[in-house]
C-alpha cells in the first residue's frame, strides 16, 4: 500500500474524488484488494492480542495508525489533495468503523490503541477537520444515476465523512480520548472542543430541519450526526446554556408560529427525549436557573419562626421550607414567570404539547408521541412537576379532555358496528397509539404526590386509569415502578373504590403465579427452594402495595357479584382473592404460611389490623390453631414443654409465625417497649426452665413483666425546659418566648418528657396562635354520630392496655369508659365504614391520664396550633369533610420526597426499586402517632417537636427516620424484603 503512494509517477493513476473509484480499473482494484485484506486482518488481531506478544502488537498497531495518518504528513508524500488515500479507502469499505469497535471492546486494546492515538495527534486535528469542513461545504443533493463499477467522488466523502464520525464517537466514549480536545485545527482560530462539535453539528441539523425525513436516510449525513450527537451528550458532563439554547432554537422559534405536528424537526425532538430519558441530564431541561440544584421558594413564615436546616443538609445546598397555613398550591414550586413563559425547556415543551393537545392534531403522531412522551418524564420527577405547577397546568388539563374523549370513542367501539362508528379505535391505528400514550403519561404524572392531587381533582380519570391498568392482559406487578403507582393511587378514595370492583381479580394472577411455583415438576425433582422463596417475597410485596391504606385493604377484601369470573377453577386448591386467603380454614401448605405472611404484613398498620380482628376474629384462629399444634405425647427432639400443664407444643415455622403475630397484635409499643420473637427455632424460644414461650390463649404469659421491665427510668429531677415553662407560666408569650423555650427544650431534649410538662407546654405555646379553622372549644359537645364501631371498641381496649404497661393508667373501667365517651365526642360526621381510630386523641387520653377535662382541654389547645393537621390528621379531614386527597398532605408528601431524593439518594434510589413511598409510609405512622413505631419517650420527644416549631419540623422529623434506618434499608434492598424491614422490624 505504500509503494503505490511513495511513487510519485503513479498519482495520476490513482483514485481521486473527481472521478471517484473505478473498481474496473486494475490499480484502483488492487488498491481495494488490499485494504480489504487489511480490514480483514485488523478485525481478526483482537480475537489473539495475547498471542502475538505485547511489543509486536504494539508495532502492528503503530503501523495501522500511521498508515490511517499517510495523508496528514505533506513533508513526506507530495500528492495532489484530491487523492484518495488508505483512510479514505477504509472508510467506503468499513464506513461504520466496525474495526475500532472490535478494538476498543477489551481494556488491552483501549489501552493499545487510545496510547498510539496520543502519539499521533495529527490523526485526532484530521478527524475533526474532516467534520467540520463536512458540516460547512455539505450541499443537499443525490448523486443520481451512478454509472456501474463506479463509486462517485459524493459517496466516498460521506463514506469518509461517517467514518470518521464513527471513529470519534468511540474514541471519546473513554475519559483518554476525551483529554484529546480541545483540539487546535487549521482551518479554524479557536480551539475545538468536544462542545464546540456539538453546537455545530446541532446548527448543521437546525439549518436542514425543513427537509423530509426521507432526505435524512440520504447521503446527507443527518442520522449519522444524531447519533454522535446523542453519544456525546451521554457522555458530557453538563450541558451549557448555549448548547440548550442551540437544541431548543427550531422549536422555539415555531412556538412564535401557528403550531402544527409536522412543523416540529424530528432531530430536535429526538434530541430532547435522548435528554429526558437521561436521570442526570433531564434536569438541564427545567433551565439555566437549576445548574443541578432545585431551590424552592421560601414560603411566608410568622414572626415565630426560625430557620432550621433539614437533617444531614449540607452547607452548600441548604433549603428553607415552610408549609404555610392556607397550603396553597403555588406555594412550593421553582420560581418562575407565568404560564406562557417558554424561556425554560421544560417550559417550552410543556407549551408547545398543549398546543397541541387542544387542537387534537394527530397530522404527525410519531411527534405528538414523542412530546408526550418527554412531558411525561418532566412531571415524573419531583422538580419537573414543581416547576411545571402540576396543579395549574393546562397541559394536564388538555391530557385529561383528549383522554377521557379517546376512552369513551374506546369503549364505545366495543358496542358499535364497523359503518356505525366513523373512526375505528385498534391497537396499531393512530388513536390507539395516543390513547395508550396518555395513559402512560398520566402514570407517570401519578407516581408523585402533587401529580397525583393534581388529577384526584377530576372526576373519575383515576379510577379509569386505574381500570385500565388493571384490564391490561398483563399486569406488571414485578415493576416496582407499577406496584408504587398503584400505591399512591389506591391512597385516595376514587382508587379504593375500583379495588373494591376489581378485587375478585387484582390478586388473582400473582397468586396464580406463585402456585405455579410451587407446582414446579422441576423444582420438585431437584428440591430447591430459591425460586419459591423468591415468588413468595415477591408476592408478599405486591401485598405490602395496598397497607399504608385502611380503605384500599377493605375494597380488596369485598366480595362483589361478578366474583365467580377467575382463571381458575373451582377444584384448585390455591386461593383466588385475598378473602380467600386468609379464611385459615385449612392448614395445606403452602398456603397456610404464605396466608401467615399475609396476615403478618396486613397487620403493621394498625387501623388493618383492628378491622380483621373484627371482621375475620384471625387472633381466634390463630390461638385455635395454636391449641390443635399441640401434644398429650412425651417430650421428643421437636416438641418441647409449653406452659400448659402436660401438653407439648409442637414448634415449626408456622407455630412460631403464629406467635409472633400474636404477639405483634396484642402488645403496643416501640422498639425497646415491644421485642418481637423470632420465626426462626434458637435458643431465643426457651426460657430458663428450657420451657417455649408459645402460648395458646391471651394474655401471653410474662408479656406485662417485660414491657415493666424495659419502661425506663430516667425521669428523675427537673428538666431546663419544665423549669422554664414554671417561670414563665405568668409571663408574655410572644416570639422572644417561643426563641427561649425552644432552647430550653434543645438543653433538655435527652431527658424524657414527662406528660404534665408536655400538657404545660402546650397550654402555653396555644397562647401565641390561632387556627380558627380547627380550632375546637372546651368543652366539647355532645355528637350526634357518638356511636362506636366494633373495630373502634377493640381499638379502646388496646388503647387501654398500652396506657396500663406504661403506668400511665390505673386499672380501673372507668378508663375505657371515659375514652369511648371522647372518641364519640370527636365524631363530626357519620361513616358507614370504619374509617380508622382516632389514634391522635388516643395518645391526648393516655398523657392526660384518662382525666377527662385535660383531655377536652388538651384538644381545644392543640386544635388552635397551624400544624394540627399533621398532629391530628383523623380531626382535620373529619373537619372538612375530606374523602380524598388533601391538597396540604399532597404538598406535604412533595417536600418530603424530594428532600429525602437530594439528602439521601440512596435510600430514596433503595424505596424506589422496592415500589415503596416514604411519604405513604410515613402518613401511615403519623396517623397512628407513631405507635408500634417508636417509644412513648420518643412519641412525646415528637409532640414537643412539633408544638414548638412550624410544620417543616415535622418534614425533617419525617426525614431523620429514614436516616436512622438506612443502612437496614440498604441491606434489606439487596436481600429484597426491604418492606419487611421498614414495617416489621423498625
Amino acid at each position: 500500500m505504500y509503494l503505490y503512494y511513495v511513487d510519485t509517477s503513479n498519482c495520476s493513476s490513482l483514485p481521486n474524488f473527481k472521478n471517484g473509484i473505478d473498481v474496473s480499473d486494475p490499480i484502483h482494484g488492487h488498491v481495494i484488494q488490499i485494504s480489504h485484506l487489511i480490514l480483514e486482518a485488523v478485525k481478526e488481531m483482537p480475537k489473539n492480542w495475547l498471542r502475538y506478544g505485547e511489543r509486536r502488537v504494539e508495532d502492528i498497531v503503530g503501523v495501522f495508525v500511521n498508515l490511517l495518518a499517510m495523508h496528514t504528513d505533506d513533508s513526506r508524500f507530495n500528492l495532489p489533495k484530491d487523492i484518495l488515500f488508505p483512510f479514505h479507502i477504509l472508510s467506503v469499505l468499513d464506513p461504520k468503523a466496525k474495526w475500532c469497535t472490535q478494538w476498543l471492546h477489551a481494556a488491552f486494546g483501549q489501552h493499545l490503541f487510545l496510547n498510539t492515538l496520543s502519539q499521533n495527534m495529527a490523526l485526532v486535528t484530521f478527524l475533526v477537520e474532516e467534520i467540520l469542513s463536512y458540516l460547512e461545504t455539505y450541499q443537499n443533493g443525490h448523486p443520481g444515476d451512478m454509472p456501474e463499477n463506479i463509486i462517485p467522488g459524493c459517496i466516498v466523502k460521506y463514506a469518509t465523512f461517517t467514518h470518521t464520525l464513527s471513529v470519534l464517537s468511540q474514541v471519546v466514549c473513554f475519559e483518554k480520548g476525551r483529554q484529546f480536545f480541545p483540539v487546535v485545527t487549521k482551518t479554524t482560530s479557536e480551539l475545538v472542543s468536544l462542545e464546540v462539535m456539538l453546537v455545530r453539528m446541532i446548527m448543521f441539523l437546525n439549518s436542514g430541519s425543513s427537509y423530509k425525513s426521507t432526505v435524512c436516510m440520504t447521503p446527507s449525513g443527518f442520522e449519522v450526526i444524531l447519533a454522535f450527537v446523542k453519544k456525546l451528550l451521554q457522555i458530557g458532563e453538563e450541558i451549557n446554556e448555549n448548547l440548550m439554547k442551540t437544541i431548543i432554537e427550531p422549536i422555539k422559534y415555531r412556538s412564535m408560529q401557528p403550531m402544527k405536528c409536522n412543523n416540529i424537526p424530528c432531530h430536535t425532538m429526538k434530541i430532547l427525549l435522548h435528554l429526558a430519558s437521561s436521570s442526570t441530564k433531564i434536569s438541564c431541561l427545567l433551565g439555566s436557573r437549576q445548574k443541578h440544584k432545585l431551590s424552592i421558594s421560601k414560603l411566608n413564615r410568622n414572626q415565630n419562626t426560625t430557620n432550621t436546616s433539614a437533617v444531614g443538609m449540607r452547607k452548600t445546598r441548604q433549603m428553607n421550607i415552610s408549609l404555610e397555613r392556607q397550603f396553597s398550591a403555588r406555594s412550593v414550586r421553582i420560581p418562575s414567570i407565568g404560564n406562557t413563559d417558554v424561556s425554560s425547556p421544560a417550559k417550552l415543551i410543556e407549551h408547545i404539547t398543549t398546543i397541541l393537545m387542544k387542537h387534537q392534531d394527530l397530522s404527525n403522531v410519531d411527534e405528538l408521541l414523542s412530546l408526550v412522551e418527554m412531558c411525561g418524564k418532566l412531571f415524573r420527577i419531583h422538580e419537573g412537576l414543581s416547576m411545571l405547577d402540576a396543579m395549574n397546568s393546562q397541559l394536564i388539563s388538555a391530557v385529561i379532555v383528549l383522554y377521557k374523549q379517546l376512552s369513551s370513542e374506546i369503549e364505545s367501539s366495543r358496542y358499535c358496528s364497523a359503518h356505525e362508528y366513523p373512526l375505528k379505535i385498534k391497537a396499531g391505528n393512530p388513536p390507539h397509539a395516543v390513547y395508550m400514550s396518555l395513559v402512560s403519561f398520566l402514570t407517570e404524572v401519578a407516581s408523585t404526590p402533587c401529580g397525583l392531587y393534581a388529577l384526584a381533582q377530576e372526576d373519575s380519570v383515576l379510577q379509569d386509569l386505574l381500570t385500565t391498568l388493571f384490564q391490561y392482559s398483563y399486569v406488571p406487578w414485578e415493576h416496582p415502578a407499577f406496584r408504587h403507582v398503584v400505591s399512591l393511587i389506591t391512597a385516595v378514595w376514587q382508587g379504593a373504590s375500583v379495588l373494591a370492583e376489581e378485587s375478585y381479580r387484582i390478586l388473582t394472577r400473582p397468586l396464580c403465579n406463585l402456585w405455579s411455583e410451587f407446582e414446579d415438576p422441576l423444582a420438585l425433582m431437584s428440591g430447591s427452594e430459591r425460586k419459591q422463596i423468591e415468588a413468595t417475597q415477591h408476592f408478599i410485596n405486591v401485598i405490602y402495595t395496598f397497607i399504608p391504606n385502611l380503605q384500599g385493604i377493605m375494597a380488596l377484601l369485598s366480595e362483589p357479584d361478578s366474583s365467580s369470573e377467575g382463571t381458575l377453577v373451582d377444584t384448585d386448591m390455591a386461593p383466588r382473592t385475598l378473602a380467600e386467603l386468609l379464611t385459615f380454614d385449612s392448614t395445606v401448605e403452602p398456603w397456610h404460611y404464605i396466608s401467615l405472611l399475609t396476615l403478618r404484613a396486613l397487620t403493621t398498620n394498625m387501623d388493618v389490623c383492628l378491622y380483621l380482628n373484627s371482621t375475620i376474629k384471625y387472633q381466634e384462629k390463630l390461638l385455635k390453631l395454636q391449641s390443635e399444634n399441640m401434644s398429650e405425647s412425651e417430650i421428643e427432639e421437636s416438641r418441647m414443654k409449653s406452659n400448659s400443664v402436660n401438653k407439648c407444643i409442637i414448634i415449626d415455622k408456622c407455630s412460631l409465625l403464629r406467635h409472633q403475630i400474636l404477639i405483634a397484635t396484642y402488645a403496643v409499643g416501640g422498639p425497646s417497649e415491644r421485642i418481637l420473637p423470632a420465626v426462626v427455632i434458637d435458643a431465643e424460644h426457651l426460657d430458663g426452665d428450657g420451657e417455649s414461650n408459645l402460648f395458646c390463649s391471651l394474655p401471653p404469659p410474662k408479656l406485662a413483666s417485660a414491657t415493666r421491665k424495659m419502661r425506663s427510668t430516667r425521669l428523675k429531677g427537673q428538666t431546663d425546659i419544665q423549669r422554664f415553662l414554671q417561670d414563665t407560666k405568668q409571663g408574655l408569650h410572644d416570639a422572644s418566648w417561643l426563641s427561649h423555650a425552644r432552647r430550653a427544650y434543645r438543653a433538655s431534649c435527652s431527658d424524657d418528657i414527662k406528660g404534665s410538662v408536655l400538657l404545660d407546654l402546650l397550654e402555653q405555646v396555644a397562647k401565641l396562635s390561632s387556627n380558627s379553622q380547627y380550632q375546637l372549644s372546651a368543652p366539647l359537645q355532645e355528637s350526634k354520630y357518638g356511636v362506636l364501631s366494633p373495630e373502634e371498641c377493640l381499638g379502646v381496649q388496646v388503647v387501654i392496655r398500652y396506657g396500663v404497661e406504661l403506668h400511665l393508667l390505673q386499672e380501673s373501667p372507668q378508663n375505657e369508659e371515659n375514652l369511648t365517651q371522647l372518641l364519640c365526642l370527636l365524631k363530626h360526621r357519620k361513616c358507614e365504614t370504619f374509617q380508622g381510630l382516632d389514634w391522635f386523641a388516643a395518645t391526648v387520653f393516655l398523657l392526660c391520664g384518662g382525666n377527662m377535662e385535660r383531655c377536652q382541654s388538651c384538644i381545644g389547645n392543640i386544635s388552635a396550633l397551624p400544624v394540627t393537621p399533621f398532629l391530628w390528621p383523623a380531626h382535620a379531614s373529619a373537619k372538612d369533610n375530606l374523602q380524598s386527597l388533601s391538597q396540604h398532605s399532597a404538598m406535604f408528601g412533595h417536600i418530603l420526597e424530594l428532600l429525602i431524593k437530594m439528602e439521601l439518594p440512596l435510600a430514596f434510589s433503595a424505596l424506589q426499586l422496592a415500589g415503596a413511598s416514604w411519604w405513604l409510609i410515613c402518613r401511615q405512622w403519623m396517623a397512628q402517632c407513631f405507635w408500634n413505631v417508636l417509644d412513648w419517650s420518643e412519641i412525646c420527644h415528637w409532640l414537643a417537636v412539633s408544638i414548638l416549631n412550624q410544620p417543616d419540623f415535622i418534614l425533617y422529623f419525617c426525614v431523620s427516620l429514614l436516616q436512622h434506618i438506612q443502612p437496614k434499608i440498604l441491606q434489606a434492598a439487596s436481600e429484597g424484603n426491604l418492606w419487611e424491614q421498614i414495617m416489621v422490624c423498625t
